[in-house]
């Protein structure tokens, strides 16, 4: 048998019980306890020789590698069709080919014939690079603080953006709550009328007895029941800037801000290309040099080729002095800071927002010795301080400018093997493209050997040089406003 609690007491507990457990809070939502207080101890030196920004404070620092080229590989005869590789097979065949030799070529790649042209001209000092534009908040955040919004300035020093395109803008949003509200309406009625009528016969006599005789009764009832819900739903999102920037030939921008709970620290990748620009520097040319593309010295069984049917092609390179590319790089930034951050949630904060900014005069985007690639020259005993030179079809005498060391290596031991016929002349023949080699001493002729590979060492005045490239005019420091410094 079931007992029902009547008792006003026990329902006065029972309420109570419910409320207090409704507006109870859940653990979760606090980083520590309320009477606890953590000591926040940043005291903390940077490395001894940094060459980065600020460690305590928010900084940003800039850097950049190489941007690889898409690998395509070289096309070969098997991609020709079926029709196309039985002619050609019959059309070597025709002319005595062996089936090794068929079969040596079907996996070779296809190459054009060889001809002489005009000699080209490359240009050194563009890169296609990945820029890499890092923001920290540094170690004196405490937890719940975070930044708001990011501005990064970069402002090359010495070279140029170009062939850049525009980043699409990345707009993100944050669902900050979502809501239900139903509401429900019922209407019950009951509608009635119950009676009854009773009649009786009474019979005379001794004792007197009455009898029931005829009862008469009659019901009337009406029941209604009417019920409504209405239901509203509701999401509060916040749409915030992820990504932005705007770039030009001068200078580039990259603009990112955040929601609540979410920060702006971090990395930032934008791909483009730079490019020295040589009508900004002053007193400062490119280096002029035969860069050395095609190399082929010896025959199919490793003997050496004679002077004359060696491969030996060039390109006048121009190439910039071996200076790193710099930029002026300037972060502007609001941080949002908590006096007490012991719950996750941003709304319960006591929050203050402060503007601030950190700058690095010279970073270095591109490293010197990617701005300028590593060159060999050949030199002789006889002649120790100078190199050897070639002569194109059109009357360019410049030194000979060898990529790798074992490019240059292999040519000065083939000139001590089969320069005997240079010796003495002042532009003997080489090659098949009408190229000649000379001393590098006008109208001195060839000398003899032993040769030699060295690299190119810097030249002395290489600081002035660099000095000389960063012609930019300085900006006035942009003014700092109140806040983190």
């Amino acid at each position: 048998m079931r007992r029902r609690l009547t008792n006003p007491a026990w329902s006065v507990l029972l309420l109570t019980a419910a409320g207090l457990l409704a507006g109870c809070e859940h653990a979760e939502d606090y980083r520590w306890s309320a009477d606890s207080k953590p000591d926040f101890n940043t005291a903390l030196s940077p490395p001894v020789g940094s060459k980065f920004g600020s460690w305590d404070k928010p900084s940003v620092s800039v850097y950049s590698f190489a941007t690889q080229p898409p690998a395509a590989s070289d096309a070969s005869l098997k991609e020709l069709s079926d029709r196309g590789q039985a002619a050609l097979i019959a059309a070597m065949t025709a002319t005595g080919a062996k089936p090794e030799d068929i079969r040596d070529l079907l996996a070779k790649p296809l190459k054009a014939k060889a001809t002489v042209s005009e000699t080209p001209i490359t240009v050194e000092g563009s890169y296609k690079r990945t820029i890499v534009a890092n923001v920290t908040k540094g170690w004196s955040a405490r937890p719940g603080e975070r930044l708001v919004w990011t501005w990064i300035h970069v402002r090359p020093l010495n070279f140029v953006f170009d062939g850049y395109s525009v980043i699409a803008t990345d707009n993100q949003i944050l669902n900050i709550e979502q809501i239900t509200n139903a509401t429900t309406a019922g209407v019950n009625s009951t509608l009635g009328k119950t009676g009854s009528e009773t009649s009786t016969t009474n019979t005379a006599g001794s004792p007197v007895s009455s009898v029931l005789s005829n009862v008469l009764g009659n019901s009337a009832s009406v029941t209604g029941s009417l019920s409504n819900t209405y239901t509203t739903t509701a999401a509060i999102n916040q749409q915030y800037l992820k990504l932005g920037a705007d770039i030009l030939p001068s200078e580039l921008r990259i603009y990112r801000e955040s929601e609540r709970n979410l920060d702006v620290a971090g990395n930032t990748l934008i791909a483009l290309t730079m490019r020295v620009d040589p009508t900004l520097w002053h007193a400062v040319e490119q280096d002029k040099t035969q860069r050395v593309g095609k190399l082929d010295l010896a025959k199919d069984d490793g003997s050496f080729q004679t002077p004359a049917d060696v491969t030996f092609e060039v390109a006048i390179n121009k190439a910039p002095p071996r200076c790193p590319l710099l930029a002026e790089v300037t972060l502007y930034y609001q941080a949002r800071k908590v006096k007490d951050a012991r719950s996750y949630v941003e709304g319960k904060h006591n929050a203050t927002y402060e503007a601030g900014s950190d700058t690095l005069k010279e970073a270095v985007v591109v490293p010197a010795d990617e701005v300028r690639k590593p060159s060999w020259r050949i030199y002789t005993t006889a002649s120790p301080g100078q190199a050897l030179q070639v002569r194109d079809v059109f009357g360019y005498d410049l030194p000979i400018d060898f990529t790798t060391f074992e490019q240059a290596r292999n040519f000065a031991e083939w000139l001590d093997r089969n320069g005997a016929s240079f010796y003495g002349k002042t532009a003997p023949a080489i090659g098949k493209s009408g190229l000649v080699l000379t001393s590098g001493v006008l109208a001195q002729p060839v000398y003899p050997g032993p040769y030699f590979a060295q690299r190119l060492a810097d030249p002395a005045d290489i600081g002035k040089r660099c000095a000389a490239m960063n012609t930019v005019a300085p900006r006035p420091p942009p003014q700092r406003s109140g806040g983190i410094q």
